[in-house]
């Protein structure tokens, strides 16, 4: 299976949902995940950090889900913005490609306990508590299903449905003073917008995503859940932690969607806003 979606994404073809086979399940999807990850550390790509998804809590009883699934990030698929002309960012060969706004967290160095664990367990660092720097964000999704019909475990073999990640201009984490003082609260309360060609497309909130984007922090490392964290389900399921990243350990964390999804199109210019963080426009080319 894992060969058939490796394919697909290249050709940006469809196949059939493994859930069609009622065996398949999440442990079935996140080791087909964990092989593609490896395959494409070994053509050279670069781990860049986590993209997290379902975490919208009122759908978890349809799915059977007790927690937000979670897929690699790649330096390959990510791109930085700025506030001045619009980033331009390279569609590539898609299926059905989306846009879904998020908030994006970044990681400077591994300190503490984490920065401690990687090198003796060669496991990926958990997060800090407290990320380095935040900012709006667009992932690129990609489902390579007909019609986006899919089960969580089809998503998560999917590679996540991740296709890219467009990151915004970000602001420090540091210091107490303002929104930083309680930035859980502030980020459950942004309201973001979604525009293209000055038309505005969709809007959201960071109360969609487990009440705040800083809730999925703590999902991620386990600190509020005795289940451990979602970054420790990776191992277990063998995704592997690369080098680069004990090496030069900065990553992101995507916290999940905002608002709803948006088809994608080549030639359309996005703008990403909201009213606590720097907004950014990006062009798919």
């Amino acid at each position: 299976m894992t060969r058939t979606l490796l394919d697909a994404h290249g050709t940006g073809g469809f196949v059939e949902p493994p859930s069609l086979n009622r065996a398949f399940n999440l442990d079935d999807a996140y080791r087909i995940g964990a092989e593609a990850a490896r395959h494409r550390l070994r053509q050279g790509w670069s781990f860049g950090g986590w993209k997290v998804g379902f975490t919208n809590r009122e759908i978890w009883s349809r799915w059977g889900l007790d927690r937000p699934i979670v897929a690699p990030v790649y330096r390959e698929t990510t791109f930085h913005a700025t506030r001045g002309a619009p980033a331009q960012v390279p569609l590539g060969t898609r299926a059905a490609p989306r846009i879904e706004v998020e908030v994006v967290f970044g990681f400077d160095g591994a300190t503490g306990d984490a920065a401690a664990m990687a090198p003796r367990t060669g496991r990926a660092a958990t997060p800090p508590g407290r990320p380095d720097r935040v900012a709006l964000g667009a992932e690129l999704v990609d489902c390579h299903y007909e019609d986006w019909r899919l089960h969580p475990a089809d998503a998560v073999a999917d590679f996540g449905l991740h296709a890219g990640l467009v990151v915004g201009p970000s602001i420090p984490m540091t210091g107490d003073e303002g929104w930083r003082s309680n930035p859980s609260d502030a980020l459950r309360q942004m309201a973001v917008s979604l525009s293209g060609n000055g038309e505005q497309l969709a809007e959201g909130a960071g109360k969609a995503v487990l009440g705040s984007p800083m809730n999925v922090l703590a999902e991620l490392g386990g600190s509020r859940s005795a289940r451990g964290g979602l970054d420790r389900r990776m191992t277990e399921y063998g995704f592997p932690a690369p080098p680069t990243q004990v090496a030069s350990p900065r990553y992101l964390v995507s916290t999940g969607t905002l608002t709803p999804l948006v088809e994608a199109h080549v030639g359309t210019r996005y703008e990403v806003a909201s009213d606590l963080l720097p907004s950014f426009s990006f062009e798919l080319v």
